[in-house]
């Protein structure tokens, strides 16, 4: 299979669901991930305080919002080379991760990087020529953060997740040129309009091709501020109207903050927070760090995962199947990488990222960055997660410097068919309107099983 069809077959799916004729996908079994190799950025530059990260498969470039070096840190995904945008432009680490930037980035029509900075503001950069075109304000006074896009309607939906008394979002239309004036619409997080009352932030939003609508998760509605109340995953449309806010059973998932469109009418929540605990000093009802994926329909939970606890950013990747959990929060002594197979709703082995604590050698005592970052490349099926310097080995078993820090690659074996579909998703719609990817198989030595 060419790489024009992969790409195109990946554009279809994200633009709209399309009848394509699908083989039957391979049965699941448990993938093994590792870091096979790790990315160093130029010039010896270390990576230590950074924040979300996003993939473009058709421009095969990943990119990462760098604080360190108060950048956008640039990979090709197909032989890991690296490049920097905006490269002291942002205010970088300050201290304090309600005023740090940049934090939320994204690719918008295959040419800007949009990029939230620490003071309510957001660049946008052009891929090609490395040229700031627009700097805005939100209106606020702390960090813009997470962003996602809604292609069909030009709009991408930002969240100002440390404003005080509540957070909000903007609606922002991403027709040339970008000023102020682009801003379509502030929402605030305070009760009013059909908003629920966030009292612990707003964190990643998505936006689904099938539904036409935004989802972002409100880690706490009307609580105390500390997760121990059930949050939300509030749903808006392209006029940045919320139509209604799903409250997740915080029984199984508690803190929801990361968020990934999956196949099905699939939502997975990374859950932050242990489920169940009802004030912060009770010990008793937590149960388990747990997770979910709930239909994006009505928020009804789809299946809970007992063992995927403490993600924040979360990402689908259409070309293995599989949802990739950065665990920066995993009950327990490290940091993890969590797997679930989309097809099966099963978990696969989590794979160790970084240590807790505090980095060996330092004085005064430095903690360990938290690999909170993971982005999928659907065509190469390479998961990208930053790794700061000093956290563990991982740099330096996939070849790397762990004094420096990287962005390590994880990947699994091939499956048994060599051509499946070169990562590209293929979408089946069944006869009730459901839609489902999968990984088509391809080759002379397969019974094709039209549908």
């Amino acid at each position: 299979m060419s790489r024009k069809f992969t790409l195109l077959a990946y554009l279809l799916s994200a633009v709209a669901p399309v009848l394509l004729t699908t083989q039957q996908p391979a049965s699941a079994a448990d993938e093994q991930f590792t870091a096979t190799a790790a990315i160093t950025l130029p010039n010896g530059q270390k990576i230590r305080s950074f924040d979300i990260s996003f993939v473009d498969p058709v421009l095969g470039l990943y990119v990462l919002a760098d604080r360190t070096n108060k950048a956008v840190d640039v990979v090709d995904t197909h032989n890991n080379t690296t490049s920097q945008l905006g490269a002291g432009l942002f205010v970088g680490f300050t201290g304090n991760n309600d005023t740090s930037g940049p934090d939320g980035v994204l690719i918008v029509d295959h040419r800007d990087v949009w990029a939230g900075d620490g003071n309510s503001t957001f660049k946008v950069i052009d891929l090609f020529t490395n040229t700031v075109t627009a700097t805005v304000s939100t209106g606020g006074v702390n960090r813009v953060d997470e962003m996602c896009l809604d292609p069909r309607n030009h709009l991408v939906l930002m969240a100002n997740n440390a404003e005080s008394p509540r957070p909000f979002a903007t609606l922002v239309s991403t027709h040339q040129p970008v000023s102020a004036a682009s801003i379509v619409k502030k929402i605030t997080f305070d009760g009013t309009n059909n908003t629920p009352i966030a009292t612990n932030g707003a964190e990643q939003c998505q936006w689904s091709p099938r539904t036409g609508k935004f989802y972002i998760a409100i880690p706490e509605v009307n609580g105390p501020g500390d997760n121990t109340a059930a949050g939300g995953v509030a749903v808006i449309n392209s006029h940045g109207q919320v139509e209604t806010t799903f409250i997740i059973d915080h029984e199984k998932c508690a803190g929801p903050q990361g968020m990934a469109i999956g196949p099905d009418h699939q939502i997975l929540l990374g859950c932050n927070a242990p489920s169940g605990k009802k004030t912060a000093a009770d010990t008793v009802g937590n149960g388990k760090f747990r997770t979910v994926v709930i239909d994006e329909r009505n928020g009804h939970i789809i299946r809970a995962f007992d063992n995927e606890s403490g993600a924040d950013e979360v990402w689908f990747n259409p070309g293995n199947g599989h949802y990739f959990l950065a665990r920066s929060a995993a009950d327990g002594p490290t940091q993890l990488l969590g797997v679930i197979d989309a097809e099966a709703l099963k978990e696969d082995a989590s794979v160790f990222t970084s240590n807790k604590g505090t980095i060996p050698g330092t004085n005064p005592p430095l903690a360990v960055a938290n690999a909170h970052s993971v982005a999928a490349d659907p065509v190469t099926n390479k998961t990208f997660v930053p790794i700061g310097f000093g956290s563990g080995t991982v740099c330096s078993s996939a070849g790397g410097n762990d004094a420096l820090g990287c962005i390590a690659v994880f990947t699994a074996p091939k499956d048994r068919d060599d051509c499946v579909a070169e990562g590209a998703p293929v979408i089946e719609v069944k006869d009730d309107g459901d839609s489902r990817f999968h990984r088509g198989e391809c080759g002379p030595d397969h019974d094709h099983d039209h549908r």
